[in-house]
């Protein structure tokens, strides 16, 4: 039987599936790659996962998840939450040498995987790991389809856990994220906060259990485990999934299943089409939401015909959209600004210099507190400390203005993250490849603008060899790192301009690199 939540009676995942299968039970709960499952379908394969993990997962401990959206990939994330363990999606665009940073970081008793996926032998680099790694882990295959829970289990490496970070009471999910330092840190999120932000989201967006919900993102992101999951399980929604983005794709499923809102979709490129036939098929849309420039968002609204088009504002540290607005709010200010923070979450603006509170339409750093943030990163004590003023509000590290009314206005970021199209990377992660790789010290990874996925990684080094081989340096970094990390174009200079307190003026070399001032080599 399913425990629930000890923090105010939350209810867990499998309470809302089981609410989901007594009143909407023939209703399709996830339609994917062709299949569909009802509610009923699915809660029978979530109880058959769960009694298969019960034997060796048990509550607090984490398990990973490695591998595609699938139906296994869903069940699986819910029959983790009902045993009380805590799930750890991983995203299946890293390496093998970004996976095992991770794993020595959390430590899994299992990792869940599948043998293959456009190219990728996750099974067989999962094994090559967890071989690595100083203590015993379980590997289970999900490859086999969803009638099935005769999953392959296998134990690899030998010793024990060294790791003395106890599990948080109500801790759900851990989400690995690019910070500011090259190591990735797993924020830690709370049951509570999935259903309070699902709930909120639901409201905003007018779902029900008539809507039609499509999303093209990964499950293993927070805006697939919160946004798509747990939004459409506490709506009764029907969740549309993509296991590839294809413009094409969605456009043809919102058409055929008469989708009525949707999340996580690469609109620059349903506009790069350029087909006349794009508004006609997304007629059913009522409901989405984009992240860009009030120009950008205008032309989803126009071209596309999409009326409840808004910005929003969140980070995988708040469990997703903070802050949102009501579809049925003004239209200007859906497209312009980023909404009011939802109901126990509050916002301040503050000088990132002096730390004083500013008032309103005052511009500084966007603070965050509430229900909904997490309560650190796992196993990172200093991260965490560093992540909070001290009285207690969240550093977003962007830059923004609060109105009158509590509405808020993004601007740009303060931190050193590049964002390609929905993943965030830490510029010093790839430096330090980079250094590795070709054997200079001084290198600088920036962002350059792009019209399909906002931003792409770029680089400048100084001291180059006129003959190094650049196609060899590229092709030693894929092997080390996620294809969206690695740099698109690397330049040459004499020198990076630094200011007085030692930091590269990258506004500099973005500039010299739109003025053809620097060689490209890549």
């Amino acid at each position: 039987m399913t425990k629930k939540n000890p923090v105010h009676g939350t209810p867990h995942l499998m309470d809302l599936l089981r609410h989901n299968s007594l009143y909407f039970p023939h209703k399709v709960a996830l339609r994917l790659d062709a299949r569909e499952v009802t509610n009923l379908q699915l809660l029978g394969h979530v109880n058959s996962i769960q009694k298969h993990f019960a034997s060796f997962i048990h509550p607090g401990q984490r398990v990973a998840l490695w591998f595609q959206n699938s139906v296994n990939w869903l069940a699986s994330f819910i029959a983790i939450n009902a045993l009380g363990a805590v799930s750890v999606p991983i995203n299946t665009r890293l390496t093998s040498p970004e996976l095992e940073i991770i794993l020595k970081d959390v430590q899994p008793v299992a990792l869940i995987t599948s043998k293959s996926y456009r190219g990728r032998a996750y099974e067989q680099e999962a094994r090559e790991v967890l071989g690595r790694l100083p203590w015993s882990t379980l590997l289970l295959d999900a490859s086999v389809l969803e009638g099935s829970i005769d999953w392959p289990v296998e134990r690899l490496g030998v010793g024990a856990f060294n790791l003395d970070t106890p599990s948080l009471p109500d801790l759900m999910c851990i989400q690995y994220t690019s910070g500011t330092t090259s190591l990735p840190k797993g924020a830690m999120l709370l049951n509570r906060s999935y259903m309070q932000t699902a709930y909120h989201v639901a409201s905003c967006q007018g779902l029900s259990p008539h809507s039609e919900f499509i999303s093209a993102a990964p499950f293993f992101h927070c805006s697939g485990t919160m946004h798509a999951i747990t939004v459409c399980l506490a709506s009764a929604a029907t969740l549309n999934a993509m296991s590839t983005w294809d413009p094409e794709l969605f456009l043809a499923l919102v058409e055929k299943h008469q989708c009525d809102v949707s999340h996580m979709v690469y609109f620059r490129d349903v506009l790069a089409l350029q087909s006349n036939q794009s508004r006609r098929q997304l007629q059913s849309m009522k409901v989405t939401h984009d992240l860009g420039t009030p120009e950008f968002l205008q032309r989803i609204h126009d071209e596309l015909g999409i009326p409840g088009i808004s910005n929003i504002y969140g980070m995988t540290e708040t469990c997703g959209q903070f802050a949102m607005w009501h579809a049925r709010d003004d239209l200007k200010k859906r497209l312009s600004s980023n909404g009011r923070a939802q109901v126990g979450n509050a916002f301040r603006i503050v000088d990132p210099q002096t730390m004083k509170v500013l008032g309103p339409e005052e511009m500084g750093e966007i603070q965050m507190r509430g229900h909904t943030i997490t309560p650190g990163y796992f196993n990172h004590e200093a991260a965490t400390q560093q992540a909070f003023t001290k009285d207690g509000w969240f550093h977003s590290g962007d830059l923004g203005t609060l109105n009158e009314w509590g509405e808020l206005t993004y601007i740009a970021r303060l931190k050193d993250i590049i964002r390609v199209g929905g993943e965030n990377l830490a510029p010093v992660e790839v430096e330090q490849v980079l250094r590795d790789c070709s054997g200079l010290a001084q290198v600088c990874v920036l962002a350059l603008p792009d019209d399909r996925l906002d931003e792409v990684v770029s680089a400048v080094i100084v001291g180059a060899n006129p003959l190094q081989d650049w196609s060899e340096v590229v092709g030693k970094m894929r092997q080390r790192l996620a294809g969206f990390k690695v740099p698109k174009s690397i330049y040459l200079a004499d020198s990076l301009p630094i200011t007085a307190t030692n930091r590269v003026q990258k506004e500099v070399l973005r500039s010299q690199i739109q003025k053809n001032l620097l060689r490209r080599v890549v």
